[in-house]
């Protein structure tokens, strides 16, 4: 039995594609163009809300925490339940609805006075999330032909990572302009740019599962994830290297400090640089397609990650570790892009709602936990070994998946 197909599945005879994953598709381009401006208003909005809390409002640092909990709370307690609302009306509307409610939220936090008014804002923006992020995963599969869903996803995962590079520069600027409410004017309207370019988009008909409840609904999301072994080797794996990259949140400011003995701003320079490595994968990918596909491949990414991880935080020389980091950057596309195009190969169309969204579900619990693990890691093993051990989950997880992988073909 195979886990995994070496080749994507060709889209069904008299289907054409519907959208080309080319820049010469200006459909196409303009998805691109309102994604990356979509994840630059994200990353500022992001970054500013933890100071607009601490500044306008001179929150204590538990409830500058408590702010940020209810951010980033409800993709971890609402995306599975955001999964059937996906495949019941379809991608395209569900992610024109999850942006549109974004822009309304990211305005509300403008516009708070309080910071409960600023927590209750920031519980609606993060609900829109659950909704927006797991449709913008399944809607690829709607717009381009099989052969062409890596191409898609590496070029949209090229485009969100621009908000990694320019997004903390947009909020710097939005700030020393016009103070704290600017950024999140700037992420409402990056949204409804996204939504604009995303509701023309003609998308492929597919046949819907049929209504039996929401609990039924979703519990056939859970079981498909848990019972088709491919589907969940890719879940399983990415919860492994969502660790190790939220772990590293606690690693990159520890090491800059105390290794590197540089300033803050070091940690902002590697990010860019990982950054700028996963724009220029994704861009690579784009034209390579097909031979990066397969199980193998999505697991040596896996480990490739994981090692790019050590060499960044494993040294004390500054070139060395922004080459780590540009390493870090280029091998994280090379896996976000495969296995994205894995799991959307390897579940049902009229599922992927549901997949996506559970999947999502794992990822936000997996990020939550890797924070006060990474620390006590890091305060019993030291930062180089500390690091070094974070790193090895996606290792671990990459060496386990060939084995699986082996043992079924």
């Amino acid at each position: 039995m195979r886990v995994f197909s070496r080749r994507p599945r060709r889209g069904q005879p008299g289907r054409p594609p519907v959208v080309r994953p080319s820049f010469r598709d200006p459909r196409f381009a303009l998805l691109v163009a309102g994604e990356a401006v979509n994840s630059i208003g994200g990353w500022a909005s992001a970054i500013v809300l933890w100071g607009f809390a601490a500044y306008r409002f001179n929150a204590s640092p538990y409830a500058v925490a408590l702010t940020i909990v209810c951010w980033a709370a409800p993709p971890a307690l609402l995306s599975s339940l955001m999964g059937v609302y996906i495949d019941r009306i379809g991608p395209r509307a569900a992610v024109v609805a999850g942006y549109c409610g974004a822009a309304c939220a990211a305005v509300g936090m403008a516009a708070a006075g309080s910071l409960a008014e600023l927590a209750i804002a920031a519980v609606g923006y993060g609900s829109a999330r659950a909704l927006a992020g797991p449709a913008a995963n399944a809607l690829p599969a709607r717009i381009v032909t099989a052969d062409d869903l890596l191409a898609a996803n590496a070029l949209l995962g090229a485009a969100a990572a621009a908000g990694q590079v320019a997004g903390p520069l947009m909020a710097s600027a939005a700030l020393a302009l016009s103070g704290f409410p600017a950024a999140f004017i700037v992420d409402a309207a990056s949204y409804l740019i996204g939504a604009a370019v995303v509701l023309p988009l003609p998308v492929r008909a597919e046949p819907r599962a049929e209504r039996r409840g929401w609990g039924h609904e979703l519990a056939d999301g859970i079981r498909l994830v848990a019972r088709r072994r491919a589907v969940r080797l890719v879940v399983v794996v990415s919860a492994a290297v969502t660790f190790t990259s939220a772990s590293y949140l606690v690693v990159e400011p520890l090491y800059a400090r105390h290794v590197l003995h540089r300033p803050p701003s070091q940690f902002a320079l590697f990010e860019a640089a990982a950054g700028i490595g996963t724009i220029l994968a994704g861009l690579v990918i784009s034209r390579v397609r097909a031979r990066l596909t397969g199980g193998p491949i999505l697991m040596a990414s896996a480990i490739g990650y994981g090692l790019a991880a050590v060499l960044f935080t494993g040294t004390a020389s500054v070139p060395v570790a922004y080459a780590g980091a540009f390493a870090w950057g280029v091998t994280g596309s090379v896996f976000g892009a495969v296995g994205l195009t894995t799991l959307q190969q390897a579940a049902p169309v009229d599922a992927h709602g549901r997949v996506m969204s559970v999947a999502a579900t794992i990822g936000s619990w997996v990020e939550t936990l890797a924070l006060p693990l990474a620390g006590v890691t890091l305060a019993t093993l030291g930062v180089h070994a500390g690091a070094a051990a974070l790193a090895g989950i996606a290792i671990a997880a990459g060496l386990i998946g060939l084995a699986s992988i082996a043992a079924h073909h």
